[in-house]
């Protein structure tokens, strides 16, 4: 199977746009699109890192966008169908491409990894979209390269957590408990929710628990 990276500053999708202004990390995946009136109908799960206030104000204007047809939310997720008009989009979201990471949105660009058994359908993508560099500024291709299957991620069904137990998983995540080196220990990431450090442990460790076989290769 063909795999394929790259980054690329989008300057016309709108929810890109949005974390230009609004500071929070979109995690998209592409769930379906069709084609409705001429206009390419994209169907896609969100889900959003950063500050509550943030994430809330990003969901409100998302919505309220002419471009988006459908949209419901719940905390730090939603789903929504977007009519767009460019075909590089019919490209992007192809069923013949396989997805094995949510695209990562932050601050104006996009990260993309997508597969193909052919590798010309990946051609056909950076073809399309150096083509558009009013919408597309910066283009930096990170790799095209056959790949083995145990080197691509399959997404699974994630485990669903007790709030307890989320929270503290998420903000050891982005207070960059598992970075190397650490950039935080418990006490400090106990405080900030409030609670002691051993129930921080414990509700931290039970999260890790529940997660980690859905990584396992």
């Amino acid at each position: 199977m063909w795999s394929l990276k790259f980054k690329v500053l989008n300057k016309d999708s709108i929810y890109t746009q949005l974390t230009c202004r609004i500071k929070v990390v979109d995690y998209l995946y592409p769930v379906d699109y069709f084609i409705k009136k001429g206009k390419i109908n994209i169907l896609a799960v969100h889900i959003l890192e950063g500050e509550e206030n943030e994430k809330k104000r990003f969901f409100k204007e998302l919505k309220e966008n002419r471009k988006v047809r459908e949209f419901e939310s719940e905390k730090s997720q939603a789903i929504t169908l977007i009519a767009e008009e460019e075909h590089f989009y019919e490209l992007l979201f192809a069923a013949e491409l396989y997805h094995p990471s949510p695209v990562i949105i932050k601050n104006g660009y996009e990260e993309w990894h997508v597969c193909s058994f052919e590798r010309k359908k990946l051609e056909n993508v950076i073809e399309e979209i150096e083509k558009w560099k009013n919408k597309f500024p910066e283009f930096i291709l990170q790799s095209l390269a056959q790949s083995k299957l145990d080197e691509i991620y399959f997404p699974k069904i994630r485990s669903q957590l007790p709030e307890k137990q989320k929270r503290a998983f998420s903000l050891a995540l982005k207070r960059g408990y598992y970075r190397c080196p650490r950039k935080v220990d418990l006490g400090r990431l106990a405080k900030e929710l409030g609670v002691s450090t051993s129930t921080f442990h414990e509700n931290l460790r039970k999260a890790e628990e529940k997660l980690m076989p859905f990584f396992a290769g």
